[in-house]
């Protein structure tokens, strides 16, 4: 049953009963279209529906539900009948995230989500009410209704599809699937209001622990009961029980990290989005391109982009030196998370002095508070881009580059730092030769007190080690594991491991063995002292790896080529 009036929060008057919803209602789809046909196909929509071109760049703006209606019908003719009912990967483009900033900065579940929209539901509609019946952490009831007082009538089936769309795709926010949706009763069919039973997938899942903790007891009592001791299979029923306990608890926490590390990365692109559209866009490609910074270092060039960070060629005004300039972009350059990353991470390359580490020269803020870290200025490429051109590196050429990354890592971890993040895109050839291992953002100092709990799974997945896919304690061997990943990319020009899905990829590495390089690519020629070590850097068991950079580099060196 819908709520009585009185049940329902009242909103603010509603301007004459002509405007109703914010254009973000389009701004997926929007999106979608100008992805497909072109930018002129999405502004000759809005032209033909009768709406300012200016909704493509600013959908913070009010529009007529008489025009949303059409907006959302020509929408449906250009992208396909069922297009409206889901909003899909576009719930989290950017430019829509522009319209959530407010719930990503109080949300930490769905419910959270839910509960803000229903809250304020002025920020969105002039002519409707919201309410929400909540049932757990993962169940709600919502209803809509139409002011009495509105002009406008409000029974378009596309404006009720739009509007189920945007419910179902909350928990994307998550990384989740999209939530279940029914609809009781909808004013598109005749009824007073709109009712919405939704159902989603919580963030950690149906707990491990007591699967994990059985299955464990049941392997392990088994296998000593063959012994004959039934004694013994009980103390090993309960040894196993324990493990598997601890394993489906770092499981859990693995999978909820996950989307608290999702709900993160939107946030920020939110709150860009947001900076945007209230003037105060992110650093445009040239903005800084010819000031000084810290009195010191004038800006030669943009050269490249981050998640967070925009990276310039500078010189510096007394030496005539170039370096590099990593510059915090727009609201990573007001988040404080971001900003103490970003010094932790100058302060761990500091530390190393080793000429294979990219050396960082200096840290310092800008006027505005923005933080600026100066790196020296390589030049060169990956080896992910070397990898691009290429597909893959003859054993002569690949060997003595990974030795360098081998005495690099050796250095880190001799001062309790660990990489956490060995990739090729953190490989870079100079012109010279000379490799150069980046990027120790992610790295762990040992005796340092850590930005992220234990636990926190660091990395990008097809590059880490099974200890590090279930969030447990990582050490030098996790390095070693991921490095035996870029050598078997490297040499083979394929993944040993990898899967669509992240969870998938994060499973294999616990489990599946890869096949041996030589038998992968029978085609190229890869010495067998090769195979086999490359082979032992992928031990799922981290004592069965090479236990040093040092040794690792010293296997390498006997390596025929």
């Amino acid at each position: 049953m819908c709520p009585s009036e009185r049940e329902l929060p009242s909103l603010p008057g509603t301007a004459g009963g002509r405007e109703e919803l914010r254009a973000a209602m389009l701004k997926p789809y929007l999106l979608r279209l100008k992805s497909t046909r072109g930018e002129k196909a999405a502004l000759a929509l809005l032209s033909t529906v009768g709406l300012s071109p200016q909704i493509l760049e600013n959908e913070a703006e009010w529009i007529s539900v008489a025009a949303a209606a059409r907006a959302l019908r020509a929408l449906s003719t250009a992208l396909g009948d069922d297009a409206i009912a889901s909003r899909g990967d576009w719930t989290t483009h950017p430019e829509t995230l522009g319209g959530y900033v407010n719930l990503l900065r109080v949300a930490a579940e769905p419910i959270d989500a839910y509960r803000y929209l229903v809250a304020h539901a002025a920020e969105s509609t002039r002519v409707g009410s919201y309410a929400i019946n909540p049932h757990g952490k993962t169940k709600a009831r919502i209803f809509y209704r139409p002011r009495p007082d509105a002009d406008s009538d409000q029974d378009f089936v596309v404006l009720c599809a739009a509007r189920r769309a945007e419910f179902r795709s909350i928990p994307r926010l998550w990384g989740l699937p999209d939530a279940r949706l029914t609809d009781h009763e909808c004013i598109s069919r005749g009824d007073d209001c709109c009712r919405y039973e939704l159902e989603w997938d919580p963030l950690s899942g149906p707990s491990r622990v007591i699967p994990a903790a059985a299955v464990a007891v049941a392997v392990c009592a088994g296998l000593v009961l063959l012994s004959g001791s039934p004694t013994a299979a009980i103390i090993g029923g309960v040894a196993g029980g324990l493990l598997g306990a601890m394993i489906g608890t770092l499981m859990d926490r693995n999978q909820r990290e996950l989307a608290n590390r999702t709900l993160e990365k939107n946030r920020i692109a939110a709150l860009e989005r947001g900076l945007e559209l209230r003037g105060q866009a992110r650093v445009a490609p040239g903005e800084l391109v010819g000031s000084v910074l810290g009195g010191k270092y004038r800006i030669l060039k943009r050269i490249g982009a981050g998640g967070i960070g925009a990276v310039y060629a500078a010189q510096h005004i007394a030496l005539g030196a170039t370096v590099a300039i990593k510059v915090l972009r727009g609201a990573a350059a007001r988040d404080a998370s971001e900003i103490a990353r970003l010094r932790r991470d100058a302060q761990v390359q500091v530390s190393i002095q080793h000429p294979n580490v990219v050396r960082t020269i200096d840290l310092d803020q800008m006027g505005d508070g923005s933080i600026y870290v100066v790196m020296e200025l390589l030049k060169g490429s990956s080896l992910a881009d070397q990898l691009r051109r290429e597909s893959h590196i003859r054993p002569a050429v690949a060997v003595p580059m990974f030795m360098q990354v081998c005495r690099a890592l050796h250095e880190a971890h001799r001062l309790g730092v660990v990489h956490r993040d060995m990739k090729p895109g953190n490989i870079f050839i100079c012109d010279d030769r000379t490799v150069k291992v980046l990027d120790f953002g992610m790295s762990k100092l040992a005796e340092a007190e850590a930005l992220t709990e234990d636990g926190y799974t660091l990395g990008t997945p097809e590059y880490m080690s099974p200890e590090q896919c279930v969030g447990a304690p990582v050490d030098q061997r996790s390095d070693i594991y991921a490095l035996g990943i870029v050598m078997y990319e490297a040499l083979t020009g394929e993944l040993p491991l990898q899967s669509s899905d992240r969870r998938e990829t994060l499973r294999m590495h616990q489990r599946t063995q890869p096949l041996p390089m030589r038998e992968r690519r029978p085609d190229l020629s890869i010495p067998v002292e090769l195979d086999d070590l490359v082979s032992r850097c992928l031990s799922k068991r981290a004592a069965l790896r090479p236990a040093t950079a040092r040794e690792l580099e010293k296997h390498l060196m006997q390596v025929p080529l």
